[in-house]
C-alpha cells in the first residue's frame, strides 16, 4: 500500500471513471467520507485499487476501505468538487469523464435548484462572460450575487434568499476542501471544473475566499481561465515601441524588470505574457508566486506554503541554476534584498510593485530601505500600467466632452477625437467591450542609473527621461487611444490618478504658452 506521503494531489481529468467500480462501495459511504474509486476495477483480479480520497492519510478510513473490497489501496488526493462530480456517476447514467463536465447550457437553475446546480450556473455564467470574479454578498434581507466583468461589478439575478445562501456557500466550501463548520474565521480554497460546449472540453481553476459576516458569510470566487490569463505580448495593447523595448529588456542576461499598477490593473497578465515570451528550451524559468494564478507549461512554478515563507522559497530557488526568476510581488525589505541580490548575480528578475506610475517603483523601493546604488544597479526598467475598457466597435458614435472634463483635461484634449458606445446587442447594451492597457515604460541608461544613485528626486527622474529617453506617461498613451476610438474620456478619468492628469494638464500649458 502507498504510504500518503505518495498520495499527492492528482488531476481527475488523468484518470477513467468506470460506474460499476464506483458502485462497489455504498454511495452514502462515498460521501460520508468524500472517497470515490477511479479507474476500473476487475472482479476477478487482485490488483490494487485506486482511490480517491479528501483526507489520504486516515489509517482508519484506508483499513476500512480496504476491508470491504478485500484489495490493497492506492490512495490519491483530490478535492471535495472532484470527489463530488466522480460520484455523479453513481447513478450509472453514461461513463467516462464526460459525465463530470459542465455543460454551457445557459438555463437559470430555477428557485427548487440544489446548492450544487447554483454553483455551477454560476460558475458556467463567469466563464461564458468572461468575468473575472464571482462576488456572493449575505446580508440580513437579501443576497446579492453580482460578476465583475472589465473591471466592473454587474449584478446577476438568482433565486438566492439569506434562507438558502448559508447552503450553497456551504457546498461551494465542500468543493474548495474547506472545513464547513468552521464560520469564524476567513478560508480560503482553490478548485477546477471542466465545461462543455460540443466536442470542446474548457477546464477552468477557480480561487475560493470565504469570509464571515453578520448576516452568515461572504464568497469570492475568482476566476482563472488560463485562456484568458496566458496571452501574447502583442494583444495587450502596448504602444509599438515599448513592446519592442521591453522585449530587449527581457532579453537581457540579467537585471531587475517590474511592472508597477494598482490591484487589477493587469499585472500579472503582463508577467506572464512576459515569461511566455521567454519560454525556450534554452532558458530555465522558475517562479515564487502567492498563489499560483495560471499554471504554464515548461515553467517551474512554485508557491509560497504555511512551511516555506516567500522569502525562503527564493532563497531556495536561486540554487536551482535558473536563468529567469518571477517574484510574485516585492513587498518588504527581505523581498527587495532578494530581488537585487538576484539581479546582480546574472539573473533576470521580474516582479510588481504597487505603485502609481513607473517612476514611482524607484521611490517605493527606496522606501524599503534598500540602498539607492543597488537600485541603480539592478533596475533595466518599469512598466507602470492600467486597464481601461473599450469602446464597443459595434455602436461607437462621436461625443463630446461634458463641461467637468473639459475643465480637468484642458488643453490636453485640443485636436482630439471622442467616441463612445452607445450600447446594443453585441455589448449587452453596455457600449463596451473588452479591456485594454494603458502603458508608460521608464528604461534605465547610464545616465539614469547615476541619477538614482545619486538620491535624486522623482520629479528630476522623470525630467530626465522625457528629455532624453522619450518617457511617454500613461495618459499620453490614453490619449492616443482616445483618438484612436480604443476608450473613452470616462474610462482614462477612471483609472488615470487625478495628480497626474492635473500635472500634465500644466505642464502642457507652460509649454504652449513658452511657444
Amino acid at each position: 500500500m502507498s504510504t500518503s506521503n505518495e498520495a499527492r494531489f492528482r488531476d481527475l481529468t488523468q484518470f477513467n471513471l468506470d460506474p460499476a467500480s464506483i458502485r462497489r462501495l455504498p454511495q452514502e459511504f462515498c460521501r460520508r467520507n468524500q472517497i470515490v474509486v477511479l479507474g476500473r476495477v476487475d472482479p476477478e483480479g487482485d490488483e490494487p485499487v485506486t482511490l480517491g480520497m479528501v483526507q489520504p492519510d486516515d489509517a482508519r478510513l484506508l483499513d476500512e476501505v480496504r476491508r470491504r473490497l478485500g484489495r490493497d489501496i492506492e490512495p490519491v488526493r483530490l478535492n471535495g468538487f472532484e470527489v463530488e462530480r466522480a460520484l455523479a456517476l453513481y447513478s450509472g447514467a453514461g461513463g467516462g469523464i464526460g459525465e463530470l463536465l459542465i455543460p454551457f447550457d445557459g438555463q437559470d437553475p430555477g428557485p427548487e435548484a440544489s446548492p450544487r446546480e447554483v454553483i455551477d450556473h454560476l460558475l458556467q455564467e463567469a466563464v461564458r462572460r468572461k468575468a473575472s470574479d464571482i462576488h456572493i454578498e449575505t446580508y440580513f434581507n437579501d443576497v446579492d450575487v453580482r460578476l465583475r466583468i472589465d473591471g466592473m461589478l454587474h449584478q446577476h439575478f438568482t433565486h438566492l434568499s439569506p434562507e438558502s445562501a448559508g447552503e450553497v456557500i456551504s457546498r461551494l466550501k465542500i468543493t474548495s476542501n474547506l472545513d464547513i463548520a468552521e464560520r469564524r474565521k476567513a478560508q480560503d480554497g482553490r478548485f477546477r471544473a471542466v465545461f462543455t460546449d460540443g466536442n470542446a472540453r474548457k477546464p477552468v481553476d477557480f480561487r475560493v475566499s470565504v469570509v464571515p459576516s453578520p448576516a452568515g458569510e461572504d464568497a469570492v470566487i475568482r476566476v482563472l481561465d488560463a485562456s484568458q490569463g496566458l496571452l501574447p505580448l502583442s494583444v495587450l495593447g502596448m504602444p509599438r515601441r515599448i513592446e519592442e523595448t521591453f522585449t530587449q529588456l527581457l532579453n537581457n542576461p540579467e537585471g531587475m524588470v517590474l511592472v508597477t499598477g494598482p490591484t487589477g490593473s493587469g499585472k500579472t497578465t503582463t508577467l506572464y505574457a512576459a515569461l511566455n515570451h521567454l519560454r525556450t528550451d534554452t532558458r530555465k524559468i522558475i517562479t515564487a508566486e502567492d498563489p499560483i494564478e495560471y499554471y504554464i507549461d515548461k515553467i517551474n512554478q512554485k508557491e509560497e506554503t504555511p512551511v516555506m515563507s516567500m522569502a525562503q522559497l527564493i532563497r531556495a530557488l536561486m540554487r536551482q541554476d535558473p536563468n529567469v526568476l518571477l517574484f510574485g510581488e516585492i513587498r518588504d525589505r527581505d523581498m527587495g534584498e532578494l530581488a537585487l541580490e538576484a539581479s546582480a548575480t546574472g539573473h533576470v528578475v521580474l516582479s510588481t510593485l504597487h505603485t502609481a506610475d513607473a517612476v514611482g517603483a524607484v521611490v517605493r523601493l527606496r522606501s524599503l530601505d534598500l540602498e539607492d546604488v543597488d537600485i541603480a544597479t539592478a533596475l533595466l526598467g518599469v512598466i507602470g500600467q492600467r486597464l481601461v475598457r473599450q469602446i464597443c466597435p459595434q455602436c461607437a458614435t462621436p461625443t463630446e466632452a461634458n463641461a467637468r472634463q473639459t475643465a480637468l483635461f484642458g488643453v490636453l484634449l485640443e485636436g482630439r477625437s471622442l467616441f463612445k458606445g452607445v450600447g446594443c446587442d453585441a455589448c449587452r447594451g453596455t457600449g463596451v467591450r473588452g479591456r485594454v492597457g494603458l502603458f508608460e515604460l521608464l528604461v534605465v541608461d547610464e545616465a539614469l542609473q547615476d541619477m538614482i544613485a545619486g538620491g535624486n528626486s522623482r520629479t528630476l527622474l522623470k525630467r530626465y527621461a522625457r528629455e532624453h529617453l522619450g518617457f511617454r506617461t500613461m495618459l499620453e498613451d490614453g490619449l492616443d487611444k482616445l483618438d484612436a476610438g480604443g476608450t473613452t474620456l470616462d474610462e482614462l478619468e477612471r483609472v488615470l490618478p487625478f495628480r497626474q492628469i492635473v500635472t500634465e494638464r500644466l505642464e502642457r500649458g507652460e509649454k504652449a504658452g513658452q511657444g
